[in-house]
């Protein structure tokens, strides 16, 4: 495992006056020392350094040909998120700023407490029944289900996938409600396969080709709910709630005022630049660079773990495992925070 120190930056508000006036004070202890912008490259990226020091997770990088390495996220918080004060929702609010994804292990939350875990960290977003994928959480619409099985016990069958594409969550949000992020918690997990992959955003940036950063620069995406594959059995009222979303390609972070770039995933219209041909072809060699091994980290799912990470500044990507027998349980459940708007 790694550590990373704590380096300074200074950050500023994009959307005015946030909910978390002490989070925002604690990210300005941490990163008031000096103006100068020492933190563009390698570990953080732009991103202002973590008020504390985190231990990244790293376990099974020795045998693993699908780890990456990512130089940020990953980072082991010891919180009890059953009980979640305001300090431990600043803390995980600031880490999971800093470093992207954070892990808090060995918690066993019943779907009420991680409601309430979810709640102390912003607004909690509650996505219309038709998104559910027709499996909604019994008593708990906050609730997403990442099974493999219905909530009945029934099994989903071996064709079983949700998220399995690099991608953001919340894209399809107007800006600035697509600033989410989410909370997942392992029940069980397969004996292998079925990592979740991340990617960081803010160091594919910073590493961009200035040829393409000058082009990105230029770009807008455009995000349809409607083709977003995971909500394609969306009923047609639901689905016409949410008009189409326009996000810069490059954007500062709402906390700490660090560029990231904001793609979506590779079902996104890409305006801006002269031909929609460019658009698209700009998006996939930016996707390609962005999940190169240089930015990915995998999480190898054990029960009790949580995953807390931010959209605005990772891609995620479910992986593949063996699901061809009922024998084999993947159980996590989702829950997600809107941090800013």
């Amino acid at each position: 495992m790694r550590s990373l120190g704590i380096r300074s930056l200074g950050i500023r508000s994009l959307y005015g006056p946030l909910r978390y006036g002490p989070l925002l004070a604690l990210v300005a202890a941490a990163t008031a020392a000096d103006d100068v912008c020492a933190s563009s490259g390698p570990p953080w990226f732009s991103a202002a350094p973590a008020a504390k020091t985190y231990e990244l997770e790293r376990a099974g990088f020795d045998v693993c040909a699908l780890c990456g390495g990512a130089e940020r996220l990953g980072a082991v918080v010891d919180v009890d998120a059953s009980h979640p004060t305001e300090d431990v929702a600043k803390e995980v609010l600031d880490a999971v700023r800093a470093h992207g994804v954070i892990i808090v292990k060995g918690q066993s939350l019943s779907r009420a407490e991680q409601v309430a875990f979810t709640a102390a960290l912003g607004e909690v977003v509650v996505l219309p029944h038709s998104f559910e994928g027709k499996d909604p959480e019994p008593l708990h619409p906050e609730i997403q289900r990442v099974t493999n099985f219905f909530a009945n016990g029934t099994w989903k069958g071996p064709a079983t996938k949700f998220g399995a594409y690099w991608h953001q969550d919340g894209q399809f949000w107007l800006p600035p409600r697509h600033n989410v992020l989410s909370v997942l918690h392992c029940q069980s997990a397969p004996p292998a396969g079925g990592e979740t992959g991340f990617a960081d955003l803010r160091a594919a940036l910073a590493t961009l080709s200035k040829p393409l950063r000058d082009r990105a620069a230029l770009a807008h995406i455009v995000a349809s709910v409607r083709d977003i594959a995971d909500f394609a059995k969306g009923d047609p009222e639901d689905l016409d709630k949410f008009p189409n979303a326009s996000h810069a390609f490059i954007q500062p972070h709402a906390l700490d005022g660090g560029p990231t770039l904001y793609v979506g995933s590779p079902h996104m219209v890409v305006e801006g630049l002269p031909t929609p041909e460019a658009g698209r072809d700009l998006l996939t060699m930016v996707l390609k660079h962005a999940t190169s091994p240089s930015f990915t980290y995998f999480h190898a799912w054990q029960p009790g773990d949580l995953i807390v990470w931010d959209n605005t500044q990772t891609l995620h990507h479910s992986m593949p495992y063996d699901s061809s027998s009922p024998d084999v349980v993947r159980e996590l459940y989702r829950t997600q925070a809107r941090f800013v708007g």
